[in-house]
């Protein structure tokens, strides 16, 4: 199974629109079809931002499901990799659940495109790559058909 760190700016853009890519990466986490990691400050992160930022209950609840199948990593060095050191705690998340994917749209992040095997990448590049795994938009899809 994949496993991946999902960036708050990727949280918060999945909010705009059901279909988005960000938004069908989070039903993926929810229906195990994926991994997701984070660290107690990211996952403190994303929960604040997520009441500050999005007025959509329906999307908030659905948030509730994705944190509650997030699983916790420990985090061990600090890292100083980012030109932004916020976004360096995305990274040791990252790195520290042996993660295939950090999934973002942060500028920062991106321009590294890989750090220690972890593949950076921008919601539509992982779907993308989830299609070409031959599980894409069968499985997205079953989720909702039964």
């Amino acid at each position: 199974m994949l496993k991946v760190v999902i960036d708050t700016n990727v949280l918060i853009d999945a909010s705009e629109d059901y279909y988005r890519y960000a938004n069908r990466i989070l039903d993926l986490v929810i229906a195990n079809q994926i991994m997701a990691y984070a660290n107690r400050a990211t996952l403190n992160e994303n929960k604040f931002l997520a009441r500050r930022k999005i007025s959509d209950e329906g999307y908030l609840k659905k948030l509730e499901y994705f944190f509650e199948v997030v699983q916790p990593v420990a985090t061990g060095e600090k890292l100083r990799i980012v030109e932004d050191p916020e976004d360096d705690k995305i990274l040791e998340s990252a790195v520290a659940s042996g993660a295939d994917y950090l999934i973002t749209s942060d500028l920062h992040l991106l321009k590294l495109e890989k750090y220690h095997g972890v593949r950076i990448v921008r919601p539509a590049e992982f779907w993308s790559i989830w299609e070409d795994e031959g599980e894409g938009w069968v499985n997205w899809l079953s989720n909702f058909i039964k």
